[in-house]
């Protein structure tokens, strides 16, 4: 048990991925105040699109005929795309790397030749990946709620708050699918590859459900079915049933990670 609550494992996966979570907080940090900060410029282009119907052309992305006000321009500009799709891809690519990238380098040996099991492996290396999406989730919050007060353009707090709170889930369903397919696949870059391209299937499924009635029941294997950042940030709704789902995916998909995990041949000659 005193092995287990160490989490030596975890604290090293947050130092080997500390550079990555910098480089993303600063990224979308720029993003957040990009787009945020543009608002102003264009708020009349947007709102003239919407007058002539050009909402349809955004069908595909839940509130979209909201989006030529502030809050419904930052749900599919930035939250739709670059936080849902972008971030979620990149956050996927790394975890789907996590475990391969040891295997294929040889070091998964350390692991192996300390007393901890395989299980204890998995749990810590999703343990130590949380600190990279709080730190890039809660640091994107400030920016976009500090740019919202200097453009002089409103947003709720607790809304914005809640947005990001619910995001945490969603996230952690992309690590965990990710760690699945990293011990599914020993090559890091095709384990990544692979990730990437579930990610953007289950966008497009979900896409595909929003603009299709007939097909709605595509969006059902989407993770971005069960999580709708318009709603939360311009309405406060939370899909609770969608969190539940997500969470279950997590507890799903950690199960039989370490279920591969520890049957699975390692050669660590």
């Amino acid at each position: 048990m005193s092995e287990w609550l160490s989490f030596k494992i975890s604290i090293q996966t947050i130092k080997d991925y500390w550079k990555i979570t910098l480089i993303l907080s600063i990224l979308f940090m720029a993003m957040a105040a990009i787009y945020a900060g543009m608002y102003p410029n264009i708020k009349d282009v947007m709102e003239e699109m919407m007058e002539q119907g050009y909402a349809e052309t955004f069908s595909a992305f839940k509130g979209s005929e909201d989006m030529a006000s502030y809050v419904g321009f930052l749900n599919i500009e930035l939250y739709q795309i670059f936080w849902m799709l972008i971030l979620g891809i990149l956050i996927g690519f790394i975890a789907a790397s996590i475990i391969s990238k040891e295997i294929e380098s040889k070091t998964i040996d350390i692991f192996m030749a300390n007393p901890v099991s395989r299980k204890q492996i998995i749990f810590e290396k999703f343990i130590g990946f949380i600190p990279m999406i709080l730190i890039i989730n809660f640091t994107t919050l400030i920016v976009v709620y500090g740019v919202t007060i200097a453009i002089n353009e409103e947003i709720n707090f607790g809304n914005l708050l809640l947005t990001h709170l619910v995001s945490i889930p969603y996230f952690l369903a992309v690590t965990s699918i990710g760690l699945l397919i990293s011990v599914l696949i020993d090559e890091k870059m095709k384990a990544s590859i692979v990730m990437i391209a579930v990610i953007v299937g289950m966008f497009i499924f979900e896409s595909i459900s929003v603009m299709t009635p007939d097909y709605e029941s595509l969006g059902y294997i989407s993770l971005t079915h069960y999580f709708n950042p318009y709603d939360t940030l311009k309405l406060g709704n939370v899909d609770f049933v969608g969190l539940v789902v997500l969470c279950v995916v997590i507890i799903e998909c950690m199960l039989f990670t370490m279920f591969i995990f520890e049957r699975k041949d390692i050669n660590v000659s």
